[in-house]
Order: structure tokens, then C-alpha cells, then sequence
């Protein structure tokens, strides 16, 4: 519909000269002058006025102010006229804005000036003689100086004739339509833009350090991007470009070059995005200001429509791709506006124009996304990896600069850790450090302070040797392994893989390319199988194509994944894509693996395969995984790292461990009912006074005794094997497994983690689940569950001032257009008063050419002398331009604004006044210099001076009354997330009545809508936007939307809103 609208084109065909007649011919008997101050001087020129034969009938009224004269004009619309006099020589008409051209418009630029009729045609221009205005304009311009002279020029001036300069064809459209359409095509890839932001900021946020880390080039990265969006703009240019020349909107240009420019500019925009999304890092930010920076630009080349700018300007704003796309509209429509077209070859060469404004685009494209790639490389997401601001300038600024200024690297390599707590390397590792880690610590920022995720960390991982690191949630190991595959640095210290320093990009680059990573989390993309996820991530890290498909197989093979190989990731189990993950990271058989806890998840059997695989990769491979599980550590790790609370506490063998950190040994005694636990317990200290009793039920008692007494288990065990009547049935002995050495290195600080993760979790399912108001509620019930109104009361105050504050958020947001409303209609009344002026369309003496005034043409038609009026003329300071009537007759010449024709006699002139019929105001200027040349000519300096104001019909406001009609809506479906997140039902499980949780509602809502919808009222009042009439169509629609908390339309929210959205518009429009 809306481009059927632009598609109303009219060939308008070239028309001869028009003659408007003489300016009396216009009878403004049923006319009604109101004018203002009343004195003798204007009362005297009134009378002048009325005394002119066709102002027979005409009703003329004097006001005191005018207060009394807007009253009467509103009161006699359309057929009354208002007349402010400043002084004898200036007074100001009021006419409505809608009778003549608006004044704010000196002449129209490819818009339609003239129309068509069955047998005639009309221009815009004509209004002021065809509608009064020249005419009064006159009358009260003979008065003035025939009150002044006392000779009367009546007959001079009413004999003035108007012609209508020759029309030249054009495409005619309606006033701001071709504005309108350029703010449109202007606008068209804003919802593309909108999800290139998104899209790209959540990727940069999720992936791209991982997708880098597996070995993504970053130009890869936004390369792909740029290509898949670039296909969506292809296909909607065509589309755009299809509609615009098959619905005639642009009729004389080509597809191609429409589409050429529609494409060239939805590019840029997509560089654009991802320029901002780099910068603001958030996409909402990164949305709204390119759809700002898009319209603000794309306005601004509204200058080079009206030819507002020099040249030159306009090629330098064109770095901005909407400036540059808003003139290349304007030309493509300024050449189908005089029947031309951008087409090659053109011998008037106006249409290369266009093939800079591609070449623009292209450029501008190119720097968006050149600025992004920079940008990236320095303001990366999240991350505290960054390059130099030069790094582009030096290469050793790439290679060898330091990331982060606070990384501290120490000269001296400090004392490894006691004996006690790192069990010795053996002789065949000595040299094999692959993985050496010093005096590492690592802090993040939080808004409680800082929070220590890694403490003084030392220690190295040794090739051939599979390392296990141990610890509770947030003990540090994700952190540790961020660390190694380069997601984050360390706060300080120095990490180096086989004598890289993974804090120096070169070295990191070459990290990578040597390193498998199993994140925390899956990674794959849903939308492919699983063959082709190893397929993708196989190309990524550069194995080579011919042995991409080798090298997936046997991972499909090695991971029993060949029965769900052409399934799509987005449907596989948990357990299933862990495994892909998994298979990713070993893609290219990488020397170094680094694994976070890469079995969670799976089944026992998938479990054993991974063992199983890294069993077999242990040889010259570098393996370090993280993991809960002890026994994973203790049956797959060669050297298990025990962390907690960011701190390394032990390392060594599961041996070392148990020797060390174990509880000693158990020694498990078999009884019946007549054993005697107290003499049994006697017996066993008598030979190990340390034992312990660990253990005792019905069937058995444990003991735990010390390593160290290990010497005294012969006697004891000798012992016991003649104690059997004694009740003991029979007896063994075990060592303490490593599960028990984790839990007696971790208890304190597992105990403290666990209470801070149930905080945790209580918080955030609070958070997630239960709106402010109601969790607010849910914390007083909990104090104290009886049912009073006290604390139905206080549900209300809390739901009303937890809504009050989004809804004065949003109200507030919602009055801003009606703010801005109310400040451009005011701006309007303020430059409403225009005065007809000569500079307006004609140069002065001296001047420089400057477009659209030009020099303002004489036509001497008398056969004699006329300088005296030459003369009357220049002393308004205007550049003349004289010729003879034989050699023109002015009728033809576009090339200027308005020509007088002089003709009659010396003392006795008769004029006609040109008028090109672009500029719309000339005929009350050309007639205003006439009456002054003639004021001069009685030898009289002084200058009429005219000015023209208007005023506008009172009518409502068109946002505030949607904002009414939205906030209804808002109001009623709140309570929906409470269902949606079964808040409700945990309120009533907890003890609310439900009663009570929907009258808190409805009171709080009918009484917010009521408050609403009286200051909505109270601003018409104040306004003075309309008339207030309380009546049943108001309270009906109070009553309908205040019937939206009801429980049956709870779940289908989104469409009640609709509805009930609907009604409230109809019901106010009655």
C-alpha cells in the first residue's frame, strides 16, 4: 500500500505561458476582514480599502487586540482574514495555513508545482492571486500611499496583470512524497541491521574466543558474517529494486542501477553494524545507534536535495554511507523529475555522477569493516587480550608486545613447594616440562570488590603423563585452564607452553596450532550433523582437505559415534554432544590437550572410551584435564593436582596421596550379637593406642589406624586370629582411597563453597522465577505465615511501588514524543510571522550568484524611457536585469525567479508580473516591489513592508492518545509472568491465599489505571488538546481493561493485549 502511494506519478506536459487576469477580478464580497490596533491611521486606510468597487459587501471589523481577532477568525473560518498593523508602513495578513503555499517554502524541489485539469492546468504559485491575497494585498498597499501622497495609485495597481512563466514536463509528485520515499528506502535494512547486531554481538560473546582458540582467524570470522548478510541484502535489493521500477516510483532509471545502489549502501550498513557492535559491545546500543546514526545522516542528505551544501561539503559528508546514499536518491529522482535517467552512455554526463556514489559506498563499506577488524584487534569482548593501538605499524608490536601491562614476569624463578605437599618427579620427566606455571594469580572485578580466582599458583605438567586437576566448583580449575588455552591472562605471574608465553599473541598463535580444547561447555552448531561438525572444526584447525575426511572417521570410529554420525547436533543428548565436543578437541591429534572435565555427562561405557583413547595418547602428548569425580582422577591420571579455594594444595601419585593426606588404613572386624565392643576396642588399642573408631553397627565395627603403626599390624593381626571367641566372625584390612584424601584435604573449604552456592542458587532462582514484588511478599510470609490483613497490605504497597517505578519508566519514555510534539507545534506559532521580502528570490548589487536567487528581469514594453522606475527600483537594492520587449517577452525565461513587464506611458505605467512557477511566493513579492517603486517614484523613501502569519485549527494529540490506549494493556498482563514462572502456585504452596494475591492485584491495578487516566485527562486540560466530557464510553473502557486480571486470560497474553488494545483505541476515537 504504501509503495502504491509512491507509485502515483503524473507526466506532467509542457504548458505555454499563463495568463491569471487582472488582480481586481477577484470578488471578495463574502469575505470577512478582521483587523487590529484600531486607530485613525488604520481606520483611514480600512476605509480606503472598502471604498474599492468589488469590496462590495465585504464585512471589515477593527479589534482592540488580538485575542478578540483569533476568537473571531477561529469563529469564521475559512471565509475571514486578519490584518495586524505594526505601523503606518507594515502590517501582517492571517490567513489559514491550508488556503496558500506555506510560507516556510521558497520554491519546490522535484515536487509537483502545477497540476493537470480536463482542459486547463493550475499551479501552486496561483493561490495568491486566486485566492485574495494579492488582491487585499494591494488595496491596503494603494491606501497606504494615497493616505502618504495623496495621490492615488489604485488604478495602477489594480491594473496589474500576472502570467505564469512556460512549464517545462516533468513527473509530478505530491508535496514530501519523494521525502517521504527517501526516508523510507533510507529505513528499509533497519530490521536487517537489527539482527546483525545481535547476531554478532552474541557471537563475539559466545564463540569467537573459542572458535579462535580452536584456530578461527578473526578475518575469517567476519568474513563469513559479512557474506552471509551480504546474500541477505542481495536478495532484498532485488526485491526492493523489482517493486520500485515495476510500480513506476522511479520511471526513467534501470533496475540495475537501483538495485546497484540499494545493495552498495545495505553493505556499508552491515559494516556499519559491526563497527558499532564492536564499540558498544552491546547489542541494543548497537541497534539503536546505527538506526540513529542512520536516520540523522540520512536526513542531513536531505541538504543535498534542496542544494543546501556546496559540492565539495557533499563529497566529504558522503564518508557516511547515508549521506551518501540519501544524494545518490536525490539524484536518481532529480533526473526522473526532468525525464532523464542514469544511463550510459550519457553525453550530458550527469549520469557519471552515480558511478561516484557507488564508488563512495564501496569505500565506505570497506573502511566500516577495516574499522571493525581494527577495533576488534584492540577491544575485544570480555576479554583482556588485546593488541596495541599501532600493532599495524610494527610487526614486533604484534609479535612481542605484552598484553596487559600488569602481567608481571620474575626474573628469578622461586622455590618450588615442600616436599610434603608435591610428591618428586621421576628421573625419566626431569626436562620434560611442557607446562610451567609461576607465581600465577588471577583476579576478576566484581561490584563487591575483587574476587581471587587463582592464588600464587607453581608448579609444571610434564609431557607422557596424564595430569588430573581435583577441586569443588569454584575451587579454580576453569580458571587455571582459561588461563592455559588463552581465553584470559593472569592478574600476574607467567604461564609458558613448550617455551611459549601464552601472554604474547605470536606466542599464543603458535599455542593454538599445537592445542585441543574441551570446554566447560558443549560447542557445536545444532543445525549440522554431527559428521559435518568435525568436518567444519577439522577445516578450522587447517588439516589439510584431503585428509579431513580420514581424519573424521577415525574420530567417529574411536568415539563409537558412527550410528548418530548424519544425525543434527541440536538433537543429540547432553551425554552425546559432550562426546562431539570432545571429538572436536582431539581433531588433528593435537600435541597438547587441555580438557575441563570433559566426561560430565556421559554414560559408564563413553566413559571408559575417552580413558581408554587418552590411555592410548599419552606417549609425547600433553594431557591435563579437569574433573569432580576422584575416582576418574584415580584410575586415569598418572598426577593428580588437588585445588581448593583457588590454592594448589597437593600434587603427586594416588600412592603419594594416601600416604600423605589418607587417613591410614581401615581394618574392618566382622561380629555377632555377643561380641563386646568395648573389649573389642580395648584389644585393638592395647596394640595401637591411635586407633579410632571409626565405624559401629550391628554387623560390623571399622577401625582407622596410622600409617606409621604399620610395624605393630603382625602382632595385631596375630591376635585377632585367636580372638574368634570373642564374638568376631572375622576381619580385614584396606587402605584409605583417594576419594577420602580429597574430602580430608577439602572439608573446610568445601563446606564454606557449598553454603555459597546454595546463597547462590537461592538468589538466582529468586531472581529468575519470582517477580520483585512477590519475592519481597514471599520473604515477609516466610517470617511469620499467618494470614492478616497486615500483610495483605503490605503485598500491596509492595506491588504497587514495585510496578509505580516501571510505569513511570515507561510513561515517561511514552510522554517524550509528546513533549517533542508540543515544543515543534510551539516552534511552528513562534515562526509562523514571514515577510515577503525582495531577497528572498532576486540578488543584490555586487552579490554573487547564489542559488535559487537570481537577478530580477525589466521588460520595457512602453516604447520610451522608463528610469524613473528603474531608478524606484534600485533603491531596493535589487540587480536588474533590462531589456527590450522586442528582443522578449519574459514569458520564457526559467532561467530567472519573476520579470516585470512595463508598458503604457511615461507618469502612467500599466505592469504585469512573471513569475516562474517554481517559487511559489513570487507574486507577493514582485507586487510589493511594484507598489514601493511607485511609493519612490512620488518621492517617498519609506519601504511597505508585508508579512504574512497564519494560524492552525486546534486538534488532538496523535501520541498521547496511543499512549493511553497502550498502557492498558501493560497494566492488565503483569500477573502474567508470575504464571509463567509458577510463582503464584509457590506463593499459594507457601501459605498465601489466592484470594489475596488477586485483590493485591486488582487493587493496585485499577487504582494505577485510575491515576493514569486522570493525569492523561489533566494533560488535555492543561493543554487545551480537547474538550473533556466524562462519559459512559470512558468508563466503559476503564471497566474492560480493568477486567484483564481475570485468571481465563492468562495464557494467551500477548493476544488479549492485543485485543483489549483495540477496544480501548475504538472506544476513545468515538
Amino acid at each position: 500500500i504504501l509503495f502504491s502511494y509512491f507509485g502515483e506519478n503524473i507526466h506532467f506536459h509542457e504548458k505555454p505561458p499563463q495568463d491569471l487576469g487582472r488582480v481586481d477580478k477577484f470578488n471578495m464580497s463574502s469575505t470577512m476582514i478582521v483587523y487590529t490596533p484600531v486607530s485613525n491611521i488604520t481606520q483611514q486606510i480600512m476605509n480606503k480599502t472598502a471604498a474599492a468597487p468589488f469590496m462590495k459587501g465585504t464585512k471589515i471589523i477593527g479589534v482592540p487586540n488580538t485575542t478578540y481577532m483569533d476568537k473571531i477568525l477561529l469563529e469564521n473560518l475559512p471565509y475571514a482574514v486578519g490584518i495586524i498593523f505594526k505601523d503606518s508602513f507594515s502590517y501582517k495578513f492571517l490567513f489559514l495555513v491550508s488556503q496558500l503555499p506555506h510560507p516556510v517554502v521558497l520554491f519546490l524541489v522535484l515536487t509537483a508545482h502545477c497540476w493537470e485539469t480536463y482542459d486547463d492546468f493550475s499551479c501552486i504559485l496561483s493561490r495568491y492571486w486566486n485566492r485574495g491575497f494579492v488582491t487585499l494585498q494591494t488595496l491596503i498597499n494603494s491606501a497606504i500611499i494615497e493616505i502618504t501622497t495623496n495621490h492615488s495609485v489604485m488604478e495602477e495597481l489594480m491594473s496589474v496583470t500576472a502570467i505564469n512563466m512556460k512549464t517545462l514536463p516533468f513527473i509530478s509528485k505530491d508535496f514530501l512524497q519523494n521525502e517521504i520515499f527517501i526516508l523510507v528506502c533510507l529505513l528499509y535494512f533497519s530490521p536487517i541491521m537489527y539482527f546483525v547486531s545481535l547476531d554478532i554481538t552474541k557471537e563475539r560473546k559466545k564463540s569467537k574466543d573459542l572458535m579462535k582458540m580452536m584456530g578461527l582467524q578473526d578475518s575469517a570470522f567476519w568474513l563469513s558474517w559479512c557474506l552471509i548478510y551480504a546474500g541477505f541484502i542481495f536478495i532484498i535489493s532485488i526485491f526492493i529494486a523489482t517493486v520500485i521500477t515495476s510500480s513506476e516510483i522511479i520511471v526513467m532509471t534501470g533496475f540495475l542501477v537501483i538495485f546497484t545502489l540499494f545493495f552498495l549502501f545495505g553493505f556499508s550498513l552491515i559494516a556499519l553494524a559491526f563497527l558499532m557492535s564492536v564499540l558498544l559491545q552491546k547489542a541494543v546500543l548497537t541497534n539503536l545507534l546505527v538506526f540513529l546514526l542512520t536516520l540523522f545522516w540520512g536526513c542531513m542528505g536531505f541538504t543535498a536535495f534542496y542544494r543546501q551544501l556546496p559540492s565539495s561539503l557533499e563529497w566529504i559528508l558522503s564518508i557516511c554511507s547515508p549521506f551518501a546514499f540519501t544524494s545518490g536518491m536525490t539524484q536518481i529522482i532529480r533526473l526522473d523529475y526532468n525525464l532523464n535517467g542514469v544511463i550510459f552512455p550519457d553525453p550530458s554526463g550527469d549520469s557519471y555522477i552515480m558511478i561516484a556514489t557507488f564508488s563512495i559506498l564501496s569505500f565506505d563499506g570497506l573502511l566500516y569493516l577495516l574499522l571493525a577488524l581494527y577495533f576488534d584487534k584492540i577491544l575485544p569482548y570480555g576479554n583482556e587480550r588485546h593488541y596495541s593501538p599501532l600493532f599495524f605499524l610494527n610487526s614486533s608490536c604484534s609479535q612481542h608486545q605484552r598484553i596487559n601491562n600488569k602481567v608481571l614476569e620474575k626474573d628469578e624463578d622461586p622455590d618450588p613447594p615442600s616436599d610434603d605437599y608435591f610428591e618428586p618427579i621421576a628421573p625419566e620427566f626431569q626436562g620434560k616440562e611442557a607446562i610451567r606455571i609461576r607465581n600465577v594469580k588471577k583476579e576478576y572485578k566484581r561490584k563487591s570488590g575483587k574476587l581471587e580466582a587463582l592464588k600464587d599458583l607453581h608448579f609444571d605438567i610434564y609431557e607422557s603423563q596424564i595430569t588430573a586437576i581435583l577441586g569443588h566448583s569454584g575451587a579454580g580449575k576453569s580458571s587455571l585452564l582459561n588461563i592455559l588455552n588463552g581465553l584470559t591472562i593472569p592478574t600476574e605471574g607467567s604461564v609458558t607452553i613448550y617455551n611459549k608465553n601464552v601472554s604474547e599473541m605470536k606466542d599464543l598463535e603458535e599455542i593454538r596450532k599445537i592445542t585441543g580444547v574441551c570446554p566447560q561447555y558443549n560447542i557445536q552448531f545444532d543445525t549440522l550433523t554431527v559428521k559435518e561438525n568435525l568436518s567444519l572444526f577439522a577445516n578450522i584447525k587447517g588439516i589439510h582437505p584431503q585428509e579431513v575426511e580420514q581424519e573424521v572417521q577415525q574420530i567417529l570410529l574411536e568415539l563409537d559415534m558412527q550410528n548418530i554420525q548424519d544425525n543434527l547436533a541440536g538433537y543429540l543428548s547432553e551425554g552425546q554432544k559432550r562426546k562431539l565436543t570432545f571429538g572436536i578437541a582431539i581433531l588433528g591429534d593435537p600435541q597438547v590437550l587441555l580438557l575441563d572435565e570433559p566426561t560430565a555427562g556421559l554414560d559408564p561405557f563413553s566413559r571408559q572410551q575417552v580413558w581408554s583413547f587418552l590411555k592410548e595418547r599419552r606417549a609425547n602428548h600433553v594431557i591435563l584435564f579437569s574433573t569432580q569425580f576422584v575416582d576418574e582422577a584415580d584410575m586415569l591420571a598418572d598426577r593428580k593436582m588437588i585445588m581448593s579455594s583457588g590454592r594448589l594444595k597437593c600434587a603427586g601419585s594416588s600412592a603419594f596421596l594416601k600416604r600423605k593426606w589418607g587417613l591410614g588404613y581401615h581394618l574392618s572386624l566382622y561380629r555377632n550379637e555377643t561380641c563386646d565392643q568395648e573389649q573389642i576396642t580395648s584389644f585393638i588399642n592395647h596394640h595401637i593406642p591411635d586407633a579410632k573408631l571409626k565405624t559401629e553397627n550391628k554387623e560390623k565395627l571399622v577401625y582407622t589406624l596410622p600409617l606409621e603403626r604399620t610395624n605393630k599390624f603382625p602382632d595385631l593381626f596375630s591376635d585377632l586370629d585367636t580372638y574368634s571367641d570373642q564374638g568376631m566372625i572375622s576381619y580385614d584390612i584396606s587402605m584409605s582411597n583417594l576419594n577420602e584424601v580429597f574430602m580430608n584435604l577439602d572439608r573446610e573449604s568445601t563446606i564454606k563453597q557449598g553454603i555459597t552456592i546454595c546463597i547462590t542458587y537461592i538468589n538466582k532462582f529468586t531472581n529468575d522465577h519470582i517477580s520483585n514484588s512477590i519475592y519481597i511478599f514471599l520473604r515477609m510470609s516466610l517470617r511469620n505465615v499467618t494470614h492478616s490483613l497486615r500483610f495483605d497490605t503490605q503485598q500491596i504497597v509492595v506491588e504497587f511501588l514495585t510496578k509505580e517505578i516501571k510505569l513511570l519508566l515507561i510513561f515517561g519514555i511514552a510522554l517524550f514524543p509528546l513533549t517533542l510534539e508540543h515544543i515543534i507545534y510551539t516552534m511552528l506559532h513562534q515562526n509562523s510571522d514571514w515577510e515577503f521580502k525582495a531577497e528572498l528570490y532576486f540578488l543584490s548589487p555586487g552579490q554573487l550568484p547564489q542559488d535559487p536567487r537570481t537577478s530580477l528581469l525589466i521588460i520595457n514594453n512602453t516604447e520610451s524611457n522608463i528610469e524613473d522606475f528603474i531608478q524606484s527600483l534600485k533603491h531596493q537594492n535589487i540587480l536588474l536585469e533590462v531589456d527590450d520587449f522586442a528582443n522578449r517577452n519574459g514569458t520564457e525565461g526559467l532561467s530567472y525567479n519573476g520579470a516585470i513587464i512595463v508598458s503604457g506611458k511615461q507618469k502612467d505605467y500599466r505592469f504585469s508580473v512573471v513569475c516562474n512557477t517554481k517559487r511559489l511566493h513570487c507574486f507577493p513579492v514582485l507586487m510589493n516591489i511594484i507598489s514601493n517603486g511607485l511609493l519612490y517614484m512620488l518621492n517617498y523613501t519609506q519601504h511597505i513592508r508585508i508579512e504574512r502569519s497564519q494560524f492552525f485549527l486546534v486538534k488532538g494529540s496523535f501520541f498521547l492518545f496511543f499512549i493511553v490506549c497502550s498502557i492498558s494493556p501493560y497494566i492488565a498482563m503483569t500477573s502474567t509472568s508470575d504464571y509463567k514462572k509458577k510463582a503464584d502456585i509457590q506463593l499459594w504452596i507457601s501459605g498465601l491465599y489466592p484470594s489475596a494475591y488477586w485483590c493485591g492485584q486488582a487493587i493496585v491495578d485499577i487504582n494505577l489505571y485510575s491515576l493514569i487516566l486522570l493525569s492523561t485527562y489533566l494533560i488535555f486540560y492543561i493543554t487545551k488538546i480537547m474538550d473533556i466530557d466524562l462519559t459512559s464510553r470512558i468508563v466503559l473502557a476503564t471497566v474492560s481493561n480493568t477486567l484483564q486480571r481475570t485468571n481465563f486470560i492468562k495464557k494467551n497474553s500477548s493476544l488479549w493485549s492485543f485485543a483489549f488494545y483495540m477496544v480501548s483505541t475504538h472506544i476513545y476515537r468515538q
